[in-house]
């Protein structure tokens, strides 16, 4: 059975404002769910996983080896995920979307989107777009704290998933998705936007089978809520796509005063 995290996304999960980003809180059927989350991977004994709210990740391409063992249902989730399937849905149900933020990318790419190749992170090989699907945790909180600021995501990236596998004992605070937009115009510190740059349009909040994707663009600012002292770890999967190349320079969109610099293919002589 091939399972998709964007099988049962309509028009419906699909929003364009303040950024284009896809949210549903019932990604996948509730029992195949449960099954993958009764087999999520065991981080207890990572060296790092005594340390205070930090993020530890492990490649999805662990479930086609034995280094690590998985459960079986885990390498035909990746398999789909991993593939040029994959992305052929992503670009169906954010085509529109790339287009208008980025008019100019096709032509650069010599492409259509539904032309791209894809290849695995750290596989070798040539393609347009490597794609990364690691198993994630952020650790115990002693101390609460946020384990990342707000930002931006690297502007090589097209789009970036989390798909949350929270611990049905798991009885924590916080920890939930900031969906930011600017205050005014566009500020940043290399990715990261300072609080007083931007305000919270939405909050998302970490639950079990949900699944939020969104377009990486300069205004798809996004965070994490402070999490408050806990024994359980945050648990999700994330879902990125890289090209070679940024898409964009973030520099050229300071305080909004120039348009998108669309820049793939010679960011280097900016």
């Amino acid at each position: 059975m091939t399972v998709s995290i964007l099988g049962r996304i309509t028009p419906e999960n699909v929003h364009s404002d303040p950024f284009p980003y896809i949210l549903t809180t019932e990604a996948l059927d509730p029992a195949y769910y449960e099954e993958l989350a009764a087999h999520y991977p065991d981080f207890s004994g990572h060296p790092g996983a005594s340390k205070n709210n930090v993020s530890i990740s492990m490649s999805g391409l662990h479930a086609f080896s034995n280094e690590i063992p998985l459960h079986p249902i885990w390498k035909e989730f990746m398999a789909f995920h991993y593939s040029s399937e994959f992305l052929q849905q992503v670009v169906s149900c954010f085509g529109n979307l790339v287009r208008e933020s980025f008019p100019e990318l096709e032509t650069k790419l010599g492409k259509k989107l539904e032309e791209l190749t894809v290849i695995p992170q750290h596989i070798e090989g040539d393609a347009d777009i490597t794609v990364h699907i690691p198993f994630r945790i952020n650790t115990p909180v002693r101390e609460a704290s946020r384990v990342r600021c707000r930002h931006v995501d690297s502007p090589r990236k097209l789009f970036n998933g989390l798909l949350y596998f929270r611990a049905p004992e798991d009885n924590s605070t916080g920890g939930d998705l900031e969906v930011c937009r600017w205050k005014e115009g566009r500020r940043f510190n290399d990715v990261f936007v300072n609080d007083e740059w931007a305000e919270v349009d939405d909050i998302i909040p970490y639950r079990g089978n949900t699944f939020v994707m969104f377009l990486n663009t300069p205004d798809s600012v996004h965070g994490v809520t402070k999490r408050m002292p806990t024994p359980h770890f945050w648990r999700y999967i994330a879902f990125t796509a890289e090209f070679k190349e940024p898409v964009y320079d973030l520099d050229a969109l300071q305080d909004n005063s120039t348009p998108w610099a669309l820049t793939l293919g010679n960011f280097s002589e900016k």
